[in-house]
């Protein structure tokens, strides 16, 4: 895996502080549910990668900690060393906590919307998430292909359906 050199402090929330990186910019609901599928809004989140990149960035901390150590102990009982522990291992189960609760607002938005969309239950939806393979947009086809059609259609919504199928 190539870890991404560590950014650089800038501006920061203190809000949520442990965020490195920018996050997705998400489009307003009002943009229609395929073009928001083809911005990312519901793909799987990059808090997971980023909370692993945060164990490198701690054990490249705590090398360089080692080598310029100049006590008579061992470094790693050092307490710089520990709350260089602890501070990184904060912020990766931090970016894992939010990395969970974006992946239930993803799934739980994305099967809402198409309920939305589509005139389909919302077990219906669940299941065939459940045994799906393909992508989110491939998911929007498969869907629109099983429901009984669309629960307010608009032009363009079918133009786009029809631009999809073919």
């Amino acid at each position: 895996m190539k870890i991404p050199p560590k950014p650089k402090r800038g501006k920061r929330s203190p809000f949520y502080w442990w965020r490195r990186w920018k996050t997705h910019n998400y489009l307003p609901v009002k943009a229609g549910l395929l073009a928001r599928i083809r911005n990312g809004d519901f793909e799987y989140s990059k808090l997971f990668k980023w909370a692993e990149y945060e164990l490198h960035y701690m054990q490249d901390e705590l090398d360089e900690f080692v080598k310029e150590y100049k006590g008579i102990e061992d470094p790693k009982t050092d307490i710089l060393y520990i709350h260089i522990e602890r501070r990184y291992i904060k912020r990766r189960n931090k970016l894992f906590v939010d990395a969970h609760e974006m992946e239930h607002r993803h799934l739980t938005n994305l099967v809402g919307a198409l309920v939305k969309e589509f005139i389909i239950t919302k077990d219906e939806v669940k299941t065939i998430m459940e045994e799906f393979g393909g992508t989110t947009e491939d998911l929007y086809i498969h869907v629109s292909k099983i429901s009984e059609g669309f629960r307010k259609p608009t032009k363009e919504k079918v133009i786009q359906l029809i631009k999809l199928k073919l």
